[in-house]
């Protein structure tokens, strides 16, 4: 079982050069890097050839942004290996081998589709995480983070089942991404593209965890720069683009998932029924809906 780490970019380089090399010094030789550079003004292509030279390196240079939906799918289309690994740039990994344990999971679990180090086994009709103990409402994240206690839950054991996931760092079987036709292009640009994905996953018939590996989202790196903020609101045409972004992808969102959220994992990968913590889940209904064959990169 080989795997793919790919790392999207767009400029921001010198805020992630330490974080870059030690993702180089956790991560297994044998993994192949492909660094999807969405037209960036910085050196990005000198650095990872001339600097941090990791041994298996693939460079595909966009001439412009295409924003996360497009980029997961050039990602989809480019991969060649059992498994996807979609890092953002500003995510401190801090277990040597990473992958090696990932691709574990994977072997162990014969139907996992997705994988991630941070999620929450509910999701409601928006999106929002639902984690028992927690109430309704709250931030209820499950992990390994570094503040994982001020998200909601710290994962103590190996791995725990998941709904949904967060999109600073998933993993991906090919053969489910397959299945699913690739990320749904209805999805503007960002936002709501990391739930879609592993609620695609369950309703294929695959399975979700949450993974304990150690790490840190320093997050914002991009998208709470200017540069980000000017390109999003030229491409949408608004003034508040990436505001106007989540909301267009929250209303599709959840008419998209309407029949099947609130939606709830249990810890034996079974789907909950009934009414808890004033939501009432639906169940397996997840497996009664068709998800349409398209095209990747659509």
């Amino acid at each position: 079982m080989k795997l793919t780490l790919a790392l999207p970019f767009f400029n921001q380089l010198d805020s992630v050069k330490g974080i870059l090399g030690l993702l180089k010094l956790v991560t297994s030789p044998n993994v192949e890097w492909l660094i999807i550079d969405n037209g960036s003004t910085d050196p990005v292509e000198s650095f990872f050839r001339d600097t941090l030279r990791p041994p298996r390196l693939r460079y595909v240079r966009n001439s412009a942004n295409l924003g996360m939906v497009k980029t997961y799918n050039q990602i989809f289309q480019l991969t060649q290996t059992d498994l996807v690994a979609i890092i953002h740039n500003d995510v401190y990994i801090y277990e040597p081998s990473w992958d090696k344990r990932v691709k574990k999971m994977f072997k162990n679990i014969p139907k996992l589709g997705s994988l991630g180090f941070f999620g929450s086994q509910g999701v409601g009709p928006i999106g929002e995480r639902l984690q028992d103990p927690e109430l309704p409402g709250q931030m209820a994240g499950i992990s390994q983070l570094l503040e994982a206690d001020r998200h909601g839950i710290r994962l103590l054991n190996d791995y725990r089942p998941a709904a949904i996931l967060d999109g600073f760092a998933m993993v991906f079987a090919m053969a489910m991404i397959q299945a699913a036709g690739g990320l749904d292009p209805h999805y503007h640009y960002h936002h709501l593209y990391d739930r879609d994905l592993p609620l695609t996953s369950l309703a294929l018939g695959y399975q979700n965890v949450v993974l304990n590996i150690p790490c840190h989202h320093q997050s914002g790196v991009t998208a709470n720069r200017p540069e980000y903020q000017t390109w999003i609101n030229q491409v949408t045409g608004r003034k508040q683009g990436d505001a106007w972004t989540h909301d267009q992808n929250t209303h599709y969102f959840k008419q998209k998932w309407a029949k099947v959220l609130p939606l709830y994992v249990e810890t034996d990968f079974s789907f909950r029924t009934g009414t808890k913590n004033g939501w009432t889940y639906k169940g397996d209904a997840i497996l009664s809906l068709k998800s349409p064959s398209r095209v990747i990169g659509y």
